[in-house]
């Protein structure tokens, strides 16, 4: 208990300064890699005892099993620290019928085009202004963003703003929130926060109780999302929405099983009735099977995910994976996009928590076989701008037909300054674009990356740093290139 109260000291002292950097909210979004490593830690040592792979995630489950958590003599240092984290944060973040108001700031030189879990800049230069404020039932934040040379050509947003309220055990909102949906640290095949978030009306469940009936309660804690949005109209077909929806359940404390589903439906001259969503929601999509080509109701993604946790030689380890179809034979998802991975955390030197993660993308149809399809992943006949949103792809961001190899490392200590970097290797764009889909990577390329970040809290915010290396071999042009990146953030509420 000696051990416990000076790591709860010296990190809440720490967390007071931090705390100008956090937003007050009943949501954890994406983005935050020190607070998802600490989450997930503790969900491998059955702390956290709900879903984590679905974000954003509801504070009030977190909260709970933080609530029963009883430290044991033998109780890993680094778990401590991430209880006294996250008790220091949800206490903050959860606090009712408070007003309280953030800002940011960021310069970026060349953003990185794959883009991971952590939130980092998307443009050149960005400032934002927002405020929340959260109730016993209703909840909202509002937030603004002006962006200096935009990618979308949109200088003004509104990302990051949700108005909704809790009924019962779930939440009902409107908002523009991140999504990240899957085990990856480098990217989702399904839903990531690569591109910006799209407009949507969401229903979430908050607390992952298991069922009580005896016939589902195997399931073990379960969690549910749901999302109705609204792509851009500068589209082929302008004005198309986006549906999705994801379970995921743990059956054992180790396994966590996710099932995700998502579409592209609706738009300027296509059905939009609720005959067009059911035959959508069914899988009666298949032009001159199930229905003819001006009936056909959208474009579909679904598939699963799994992640397991376990010890090797009393070394903590995860292995997970993500199988998304692009299309459907049988009632089942087929044409496969893979994802694997395998991750580990430790301490190092006696105060750096640390977390190390080896994962390979795969975003190519049949990834598996040696009849892969290019130029199937993401794009579609009748969705001729593809599985995107304003430019990027709503997936992995090493968009389509890629194969890229990331290794990730991790260091945060008890006053939570960071220390993160990533290396990717792969090849781009395999298959070429003959449309131009592809607007980031039109050719085949070869890439090598190499992204550090330095994140610490200051009284007055949280300013992070980053820099980065890429070599780009074009394989069409026969040319290379090689660039340097960096960027500069700070974030601040209050």
């Amino acid at each position: 208990m000696l051990r416990l109260s000076r790591r709860l000291g010296v990190t809440l002292l720490a967390t007071s300064a931090w705390l100008g950097a956090a937003a007050a909210s009943p949501f954890v979004s994406p983005g935050d890699v020190v607070l998802r490593h600490d989450i997930q830690l503790l969900a491998d040592h059955g702390v956290v005892t709900g879903p984590t792979t679905t974000w954003p995630l509801a504070w009030g489950p977190i909260m709970a099993d933080i609530g029963r958590f009883r430290p044991a003599d033998d109780t890993p240092g680094d778990v401590l620290d991430a209880v006294a984290r996250i008790r220091a944060r949800a206490g903050w973040e959860t606090q009712t019928n408070e007003v309280y108001f953030n800002a940011s700031a960021s310069v970026a030189e060349k953003p990185t085009r794959i883009r991971s879990f952590e939130n980092t800049p998307r443009e050149q230069g960005e400032v934002g202004v927002g405020f929340t404020y959260t109730g016993n039932r209703f909840m909202a934040s509002l937030n603004g963003q002006a962006v200096d040379s935009p990618q979308d050509d949109k200088d003004f947003r509104a990302d990051g703003s949700v108005i909704g309220a809790m009924l019962g055990n779930y939440s009902f909102t409107v908002n523009t929130l991140e999504r990240w949906w899957g085990p990856g640290w480098d990217g989702s095949l399904i839903l990531s926060n690569n591109s910006r978030p799209i407009p949507a009306i969401s229903v979430d469940r908050n607390f992952t109780d298991p069922f009580e009936t005896k016939w589902l309660a195997w399931l073990g804690p379960w969690d549910f999302s749901v999302h109705f949005g609204q792509l851009e109209s500068d589209r082929v077909v302008p004005d198309a929405q986006f549906f999705g929806m994801r379970f995921t359940f743990k059956p054992i404390p180790s396994l966590e099983i996710g099932l995700s589903r998502s579409a592209q439906w609706c738009g300027d001259g296509r059905p939009c009735d609720l005959e067009a969503f059911y035959n959508l929601l069914i899988g009666r999509d298949n032009v001159e099977v199930d229905v003819d080509l001006e009936e056909e109701p959208g474009n579909q993604l679904a598939g699963f995910d799994i992640r397991w946790a376990t010890r090797v030689f009393d070394i903590p380890i995860a292995l997970y994976g993500q199988f998304i179809g692009e299309d459907e034979a049988g009632g089942l998802p087929s044409r496969y996009l893979g994802q694997a991975g395998g991750e580990t955390t430790g301490i190092w030197r006696d105060r750096w928590a640390y977390r190390l993660f080896g994962e390979v993308a795969a975003t190519s149809c049949r990834f598996n076989s040696s009849k892969e399809l290019f130029n199937c992943a993401y794009n579609h006949s009748i969705y001729q701008t593809g599985y995107r949103y304003r430019g990027r792809v709503i997936g992995h961001g090493a968009e389509n037909d890629s194969r890229v190899l990331s290794i990730g490392l991790l260091l945060v200590d008890e006053t939570e300054t960071e220390w993160s970097a990533v290396l990717r290797y792969g090849e781009l764009n395999r298959g070429g674009s003959p449309d131009a889909a592809n607007t980031l990577t039109p050719t085949p390329q070869d890439i090598v990356s190499v992204d550090v970040r330095h994140a610490r809290a200051f009284r007055f915010g949280e300013i992070g740093i980053g820099l980065g290396f890429e070599y780009v071999d074009d394989e069409a042009s026969g040319t290379t290139d090689d660039s340097l990146r960096a960027f500069l953030e700070w974030r601040s509420s209050y």
